[in-house]
């Protein structure tokens, strides 16, 4: 350790003398290694990091299993595998968020409320940061024996009571029923729910209703249980379990289907983030390779430049050897002076990624109805990430000119002109400088495939038109009580169509791109007897025009009608694609088929065949979809969004269409945006990944471009004394131009060599993330190799130029 403090202190001053190259060198890394924390950083928040519970490790999600999708259980099944369990210390319950209408002070607006069991605080070991939380002992909310309480979330209490220290013992309203604040839970809590925690939480009410799967159920592992013995003593009583609370309301296929589900058990210590981690998983992996493999392109720059420094410095080291110096000394201080510009650029490269990881996650979640919350201050993984990146990097770019110090003969070096010492480096730079090359076509062609998807993505035609408002409703509290809503609905939409300048309307469950509701198997009257047999298909319920508005054509059949009520049989319009992959010849008017199982839906009647449309995936040119009317499912038509074309632009429309709404006084504008601004959002995250690959495409070929110009720059300076030689002898400055033109040429050319297998390998992993082109894509290979030799040859040509004009009497003087 005595020799570490003059090591650092000589680096440091040695640095200092190269204001320059330090600059350079320190922003490469800042870059590099911040963006590989950044992205490290929102994979550990999302996907790696425990919740802030107590012992995480031992809880355990349970969930029914059909057609391997993951459904919460029924209030009954909770309470039925409580009673037959023999693993848990306990059982929590928790609903997933629902969007409920709040009342504070008077001002009504939404949150996001979720309901717990009694002990769901307590289990999860939370503390309050004011009041206290719901305990076991709470009052039923709906028992009207007591106000009932409510807790709030940390972030919704900063946003809503501007972190109010008075704020517990207030009233709020939810849904109209008074609640008084219990307490409010401390920052960075979010229950089982990463990233979305609940912002009010209130007790769970009970219910007997067997036939509602909504309750999420996690226990806690007893000490001495594995998860595997949790699975096998769950699944020895799991049948019991299905048929104890089997509805006996809906017989037939749908309690077929019920008893049928199996059950999963598996740990989850890092919380429940269905959705968040199956929009963002790959695409976060897909964006730490990139920005790993820019931090080895800023690797390889700086092991050339700090091999041209070394090489500059020959004469001085080998001085100090002459006089003394032991090669491992001189060997350590190379290293020394590597990491302390690693360190530098490691401990900015943290504040980098503090920035800009908050960044992301806003780019990445707009459009989202509640914001999404990570934990993004760095955990001992990010840390140690940082180090080891950080130590890891100044032995890559500094071991190259470790090794050449260590490999030098002094007394030759000191008998050595400026000439033969370009020789001692030459090769080892142009080695680095292909593989720099090969590096930057690899990040190049990841990133104009990416564009060039997105951008396929930006102007693929989505089947129906996107100039179309889109007004969210929701209801009042109380605002649906003793109405009936198959007439409110033609009420509204009659209405709405009265408006100046509204040319139709159309009402939906709809919600745009990327919000499907109810997905589930679509099977004819044949075929039926499987419950797991059939099309699995989108479902979309829709009050008549609501095809004409969005544009969607009718191929065949009609349009629902207004006549189509609980009163008259059962029908359904279905895609093109749907009706091709239930009927051979296509043709599937007056055909019947069964959608899911509920018992409403096992004979409709086809009346009508839709051109096929991008309603849901963007992707997905030939995505089944089936559309069922309003009036004849009332107890399914409380969520709608209205549609309406325009003579006008739509936005100016809103205000209007508002007052109308309201003035029936049942229901509000929750939000209102055009269809094309859904879609857009739903694009958001392909955009953000095309724009940051893109970026860290062009820092790799800024990259490139610098470090062949130094290296041609160091190449023409080193052979100075040559040149002249060869121009007083008559060489002309053209054939000068060319030799040194050459040379970067071919190292360039060697690096694309190189690099485009290797891009098409890597360029494999990202084949899902792509639309309408392929990782091999000539056109898009052709266009970056290219760009790439472009690059080379205007880095090139000016340190060429300026060796063209050497003066040979100038040169001749040179040593």
């Amino acid at each position: 350790m005595a020799s570490v403090f003059p090591n650092v202190r000589r680096a440091l001053r040695g640095l200092s003398h190269s204001p320059g190259f330090t600059a350079v060198a320190v922003l490469s890394l800042v870059l590099g290694i911040g963006a590989n924390t950044a992205i490290f950083t929102l994979v550990d928040a999302l996907l790696l990091r425990n919740l802030p519970v107590r012992r995480p490790e031992r809880l355990v999600e349970l969930s029914a299993l059909r057609q391997n999708h993951k459904i919460p259980f029924s209030y009954p099944m909770l309470r039925e595998v409580e009673r037959g369990q023999r693993v848990f210390s306990s059982l929590i319950g928790w609903s997933a968020g629902d969007m409920s209408n709040l009342e504070v002070n008077g001002v009504l607006s939404q949150a996001n409320v979720n309901s717990v069991t009694g002990n769901y605080y307590s289990e999860l070991g939370a503390t309050p940061l004011l009041g206290r939380l719901i305990t076991l002992d709470e009052v039923n909310p709906h028992s009207g024996a007591a106000s009932p309480v409510a807790v709030l979330g940390y972030e919704f209490w900063q946003r809503r009571f501007g972190g109010a220290s008075d704020v517990v013992g207030k009233q709020i309203g939810i849904e109209g029923q008074a609640f008084t604040i219990a307490g409010v839970t401390r920052k960075w809590f979010t229950g089982m729910t990463t990233g979305e925690p609940p912002e009010v939480t209130i007790p769970m009410q009970s219910s007997d209703n067997r036939s509602l799967l909504w309750v999420f159920v996690t226990g806690r592992l007893k000490d001495d249980v594995t998860v595997a013995q949790a699975r096998t003593q769950l699944q020895s009583f799991w049948p019991a379990v299905l048929l104890a609370t089997a509805s006996t309301e809906t017989p037939g296929l749908r309690r077929q289907a019920f008893l049928s589900m199996g059950l999963d058990v598996a740990p989850v210590a890092t919380g429940v983030a269905r959705k968040l981690r199956s929009q963002f998983t790959r695409p976060l992996y897909v964006l730490l390779g990139i920005v790993a493999l820019i931090l080895l392109v800023a690797c390889v720059n700086l092991a050339n430049l700090m091999l041209a420094r070394a090489a500059a410095r020959s004469h001085e080291i080998s001085v100090c050897v002459a006089l003394g110096a032991g090669r491992w000394v001189l060997v350590r201080q190379v290293l020394t002076e590597s990491l302390v510009l690693s360190i530098s650029g490691a401990l900015l490269g943290l504040a980098f990624a503090y920035w800009a990881s908050r960044l992301l996650v806003t780019l990445m979640t707009q459009g989202y109805l509640t914001p999404v919350t990570l934990d993004l201050r760095p955990d001992w993984r990010v840390l140690l990430l940082t180090a080891a990146v950080a130590i890891l990097t100044a032995l890559l770019f500094g071991g190259a000119p470790a090794w050449r110090c260590s490999r030098e003969d002094a007394a030759s070096v000191l008998r050595q002109n400026a000439r033969s010492l370009a020789g001692a480096t030459g090769k080892l730079s142009k080695a680095l400088m292909v593989t720099q090359v090969a590096l930057s076509l690899v990040l190049l062609l990841a990133a104009g495939l990416l564009a060039r998807s997105f951008e396929r993505l930006c102007t693929v035609d989505p089947g129906f038109e996107e100039r179309v408002l889109e007004v969210s409703l929701y209801p009042r509290p109380g605002g649906y009580q003793n109405l009936d809503l198959s007439s409110y609905h033609r009420q509204l939409i009659e209405r709405i169509s009265s408006v100046p300048g509204v040319l139709s309307v159309g009402l939906s469950d709809y919600s745009g791109p990327g919000h499907g509701l109810w997905q589930d198997t679509v099977s004819t009257m044949a075929a039926a007897s499987n419950p797991n047999g059939g099309v699995m298909t989108d479902s979309v319920m829709v009050a008549p025009g609501f095809l004409r508005t969005l544009g969607i054509s009718l191929v065949r059949g009609r349009d629902f009608d207004w006549t189509d009520d609980e009163q008259h049989p059962r029908v359904a319009i279905v895609s093109s694609s749907l009706a091709g992959q239930l009927f051979s010849s296509g043709y599937a008017i007056g055909q019947h088929v069964r959608f899911g199982f509920m018992p409403e839906l096992q004979d409709l009647e086809v009346v009508g065949i839709a051109s096929t449309a991008r309603l849901f995936d963007l992707r997905d040119a030939v995505a089944p979809v089936i559309y069922l009317p309003y009036p004849q499912h009332s107890k399914w038509t409380e969520r709608g969004d209205l549609f309406l074309r325009t003579r006008k632009a739509p936005e100016a429309m809103a205000r209007a269409v508002g007052h109308e709404i309201e003035s029936l006084g049942h229901e509000y504008p929750l939000n209102t945006k055009t269809v094309g601004r859904e879609v857009s959002q739903a694009l958001a995250g392909d955009g953000v990944i095309a724009l940051l690959s893109g970026f860290f495409g062009v820092l790799a070929l800024l990259l490139a471009a610098v470090g062949l110009y130094g290296l041609t720059s160091y190449a023409a300076t080193r052979r100075t004394r040559e040149i002249g030689i060869r121009a007083a002898l008559g060489a002309q400055p053209a054939a000068v131009l060319w030799g040194v033109l050459r040379d970067a040429l071919t190292l360039a050319l060697c690096g694309i060599a190189l690099g485009v297998p290797c891009a098409l390998g890597a360029c494999r992993f990202i084949a899902s993330m792509l639309f309408g082109i392929s990782p091999g894509d000539l056109p898009t290979v052709t266009l970056v190799s290219l760009l790439l030799l472009g690059v080379a040859l205007l880095a090139s040509y000016l340190p060429a130029r300026r060796a063209s004009r050497i003066d040979p009497m100038v040169a001749l003087r040179t040593d």
